[in-house]
């Protein structure tokens, strides 16, 4: 005898498709934010096992956070720029976001702020000392620098 009655397991589910159809077939922008609040509240809620239904219920509405993101031709014209631009170049970018930095900040580690320019316009590139310097002065793993997806 089954635990569950298939019935009871369909109106079950009817319900709640009927009542999570905006974020589980997302539309808009504000079904986009709706499903985005829930899944953080979800990630907020589930324990780190993997046995928690609430991961089940993580996968299916990310899946449709990525459904819906691969439609928007500005997310994927952005994933396309982001894909381009090389890593060294991604971290250099992110550490001076991070670190309030201009041109100048890297002056101990890369030198003149030409050849920072020149860097992050991708005309030169980082070489393994300034790897080791900016490595060092933000406690990073070099690898960071390197794309390893190409590899």
């Amino acid at each position: 005898m089954l635990a569950i009655k298939p019935e009871n397991l369909t109106n079950f589910f009817l319900g709640f498709a009927h009542e999570a159809s905006n974020i589980l077939h997302i539309k808009s922008k504000k079904d986009y934010k709706e499903a985005l609040e829930i899944i953080e509240h979800l990630f907020n809620e589930a324990s780190d096992s993997a046995d928690d239904p609430l991961n089940d219920l993580i996968d299916i509405i990310s899946k449709s956070i990525e459904r819906y993101e691969s439609s928007q031709e500005n997310i994927v014209n952005f994933d396309r720029d982001a894909d381009e631009i090389s890593q060294e170049i991604s971290v250099l970018r992110v550490l001076m976001a991070q670190h309030n930095l201009t041109l100048s900040g890297f002056k101990n580690e890369i030198g003149s702020k030409s050849l920072v320019s020149m860097i992050l316009n991708g005309k030169r590139s980082l070489t393994k000392g300034h790897i080791a310097k900016l490595s060092e002065r933000f406690s990073l793993n070099p690898v960071v620098f390197f794309n390893l997806k190409a590899v």
